[in-house]
């Protein structure tokens, strides 16, 4: 049997093992080698104002296994705010579905306290099928809508 988790709103006294975290998943799912200062400031800017996001993380023992940050966007199409999730980060060791499910509802839930938030979105990546597939059994649709970006260097 699992020690029991919890999950919540992460706090600023959570930054950098959030930031420490981002760094790890990066390299681990993408294979990419983040600045830990240079996310360590970006964390820390989500902090900065309500308007920047939130994270939740879950938590065990004291440690955090899991982590979301929320971004906000505006959708004249429905005069509402979506919250979007920027990815599910859940340590390997622990049960990743109850872990991961816990989340997606407290950021669910924290959506629908607040009537101007008409939605949810979730960015997952391309190549994660089985996320992809699970999202959809948890009444997520797949939009046919991909994503592009430019990142300017820093």
């Amino acid at each position: 049997m699992s020690t029991p988790f919890s999950v919540r709103i992460a706090t600023r006294d959570d930054a950098s093992s959030i930031a420490e975290f981002n760094v790890f998943f990066a390299k681990a799912n993408e294979n990419r080698q983040l600045s830990l200062p240079v996310t360590a400031a970006g964390v820390r800017y989500v902090f900065d104002s309500f308007n920047n996001g939130l994270y939740v993380v879950a938590e065990r023992e004291g440690e955090i296994v899991a982590v979301t940050m929320v971004t906000r966007e505006w959708s004249d199409w429905n005069n509402g705010l979506f919250y979007c999730i920027q990815d599910i980060f859940v340590l390997a060791q622990d049960p990743c579905r109850e872990i991961h499910d816990a989340l997606l509802n407290k950021v669910r839930a924290l959506a629908k306290e607040h009537e101007n938030v008409c939605g949810i979105r979730l960015y997952a990546h391309k190549d994660d099928s089985q996320s992809q597939e699970h999202y959809q059994k948890l009444n997520l649709k797949k939009t046919p809508y991909r994503i592009y970006d430019e990142v300017f260097s820093q």
